[in-house]
This record gives C-alpha cells, sequence and structure tokens, in this order.
C-alpha cells in the first residue's frame, strides 16, 4: 500500500457522469443512471460511480452530486423535520396534528414532486469541491486529507487537468489488500 499511488486506484474520469452547473437535476440522473449501473436483463449487475461530477466549459470541476443530494431535492421529506416533510407533501401541520391516519392524496401526489424537483439546476443544488488531492501522491496522504475534509471522494488531479476521483471505498480496499496478503 506505502507503494501505490493515488493514480493506481483512483477511478478514471472517463467513468463519471460529467455536466454543466445549467443542467437540471433530471439530465445529471440520467447521466448517474448510465455510468452508474451495467443493466443486464433489467437488472443492475455492476455498480459503478456513485457521483455526477460538475464541470464548467473550460472542463474545470466546480462541484460534486452524489446520491444523498440528488436525493434530498428529489424527495426533500427524506431529510427534513416534520415541518419539511409536511410541507413538501403540500399539508399543513394542522391538518397533520389532528391524527389523520393516512395521507394519501399526497402520497398519490410524490411522482409529481419528483418530477417538479428534478427541474431544479445542478448548480443550485451540488456540492462543493473541500479537498483535492495529485495523480502521484501516497494513499496515506490521500486518507489524511479525507478525514481532515470529513468527505468521501477526492478529485484527483495530474498537471492541473481532473483525471479521476479517488474514494473511501477505494482506499479501504487497497487497505484490506494489506491483510489478505500472506
Amino acid at each position: 500500500m506505502y507503494e501505490k499511488k493515488v493514480s493506481d486506484i483512483m477511478i478514471p474520469l472517463r467513468k463519471y457522469a460529467v455536466i454543466s452547473p445549467d443542467a437540471s437535476l433530471k439530465d445529471a440522473v440520467t447521466g448517474l443512471r448510465r455510468s452508474q449501473c451495467k443493466v443486464d436483463q433489467g437488472i443492475c449487475t455492476e455498480a459503478g460511480p456513485r457521483t455526477v461530477l460538475v464541470v464548467s466549459q473550460e472542463n474545470r470541476l466546480l462541484g460534486i452530486l452524489d446520491f444523498k443530494a440528488i436525493l434530498r431535492t428529489l424527495i426533500p421529506e427524506v431529510a427534513g423535520g416534520s415541518t419539511e416533510r409536511l410541507r413538501s407533501l403540500e399539508v399543513s401541520v394542522v391538518f397533520a396534528e389532528r391524527g389523520v391516519p393516512e395521507l394519501d392524496e399526497a402520497h398519490a401526489d410524490f411522482i409529481t414532486r419528483v418530477k417538479k424537483n428534478s427541474e431544479v439546476p445542478v448548480k443550485d443544488i451540488m456540492l462543493k469541491v473541500r479537498g483535492t488531492i495529485v495523480a502521484g501522491a501516497t494513499l496515506v496522504d490521500a486518507l489524511k486529507l479525507l478525514f481532515k475534509n470529513k468527505i468521501t471522494k477526492l478529485p484527483v488531479y495530474e498537471n492541473e487537468n481532473l483525471v479521476g476521483v479517488v474514494r473511501d471505498t477505494d482506499l479501504f480496499l487497497a487497505v484490506g489488500e494489506i491483510l489478505s496478503e500472506s
């Protein structure tokens, strides 16, 4: 592990969905679905990167969209407290406090809400890049940056060009490799 470099374990840029900041969340989800799964007989048989990279026209990384950010925007009731959930369901707090057991009308409108929320521009919900690393850095350096910045992904650069991403998963597997060696 100590001899390996970030470039040895990173996921190359070509395997990621890449989108412009002005694109809609729907476009981002469509791109992510293409890069995320190799579909065999209707089932996702191979999972790829779980991230969309948001880049400028000059191919500069501006932000990242992950599953959590996407789902939090498409279905806001999963991320907030009861007031936010009720607002997203378009139900008043007073109505809910009366103890109505089922909110069938609100649930029936789920598809409409998701489609409406998918129109949000990516630039409004993308996560800020909170650290980067060079391709020639050590895996220990990458681990330190992940822990220091409390993140799970690091964009990887080579000569000021974005070339890939190293994830906590990639680093975990590299560390696990040490334990499997005799």
